[in-house]
This record gives C-alpha cells, structure tokens and sequence, in this order.
C-alpha cells in the first residue's frame, strides 16, 4: 500500500511539474505578446506611392536638408524620380554632385550642425550624396524635358520684350512641371496614413 501511495505522490508531482511548465509557458508567450504590444514604434509609415514606402523619418530627413518642405513636396518628389528612373539616365558627374552637396550643408551654420542634423535624421554621408544625386539627376531631366517647350514665341516677346524671357520661361515651365505632376498623380496609387 505504501508503494502505491508513493508511486501515485510521484506521480501527482510529475503532473504538477507538467503544469507548471505548461503555466509558465503560458505566462511568457503572454508576456511576449504584451512585450510586442508595448514595444516602442521606430518609424512610422506616413504614405506609400506606388508601392514605395515614405516613413515620417524619411520625410523629416527630406526636409532638415531641404530636399522636400513637406509630405506633398515629398510625395512629388518621388512620383518624379520614379519617371526620371524610368529613362535611365547616367550617373550625374561627381562635381554636380559635390556642388549640390555644398548648397545642402550651407543650410547649416556649421558643420557639427550637419552632423547633427545626420544623427537626428539618422542619415550617413552616402545617404545624403544619393539625395544630392537624385536632386542632380532630377534637375537635369527637367531641364531637357521642359526648357524647349518653356520659350516664349516671337509673339510673346514683341508683346513683353526681350527682358521679360526670363520671367515668362520661368513661368511656363513651372506650368508644364505642375501639369507634369498632376498627371503622375493621376496615374499613381497614393495612399496617406491619417
């Protein structure tokens, strides 16, 4: 009898052993969750374009370094490089480059203040040179797909004279890019998170 007694003890510890693993696992799969559910966000997804992903940390970069203002400058500016893309244009001279590099680190009144800016914006200096890079390639196709197309007539200038050029250039390339824009946001899927 004392046998059974002890057999069945030994038995009842085993089943209390397998509780409490089962508790335990239990407990830290709970844990988990509640670890991922109070987990810190990193960044945030603020508009996809086109399947491309734009998060808050790519626009706050884009705007420390004055590549974009705000999320429509950035979502424009996206829509235009993925076109620009498209023609595979060469790589921009590495002067070009340098040079647009310059102007963004002249927003800044000292260098440790570029630095910074990278830290805070969590940028390297290969990150910001594809910036100035894309800025390059960008300025580069607009310029030969819309500076024909922006010259006044021989009208316009008798009318406005040979001083006005400039300014009427100016704006009707800025009206054929907005008219440019429009239509790649006609044709893109744009979703902004509220």
């Amino acid at each position: 009898m004392r046998n059974r007694v002890e057999t069945r003890n030994h038995r009842g510890h085993g089943g209390n052993t397998k509780r409490a693993r089962i508790f335990l696992l239990v407990l830290c799969c709970i844990s988990s969750v509640f670890s991922v559910v109070h987990a810190e966000v990193i960044d945030r997804v603020i508009a996809v374009v086109s399947g491309q992903i734009i998060t808050k940390s790519d626009l706050d970069a884009a705007a420390a370094f004055g590549f974009a203002g705000n999320l429509q400058e950035l979502i424009d500016r996206t829509l235009m490089l993925n076109e620009v893309r498209k023609v595979a244009p060469p790589d921009p001279a590495p002067a070009n480059v340098e040079a647009r590099l310059a102007a963004v680190r002249s927003r800044f009144a000292t260098p440790a203040a570029v630095a910074r800016a990278m830290a805070e914006s969590g940028l390297d200096e290969s990150a910001l040179a594809v910036f100035a890079a894309d800025d390059v390639r960008l300025a580069a196709y607009l310029e030969e797909r819309f500076s024909a197309a922006s010259q006044p007539t021989d009208a316009e200038l008798r009318e406005t004279g040979e001083p006005e050029r400039a300014r009427l250039m100016a704006e009707r390339r800025r009206a054929l890019v907005n008219a440019w824009i429009a239509e790649l946001r006609r044709r893109a899927e744009i979703v902004v998170s509220p």
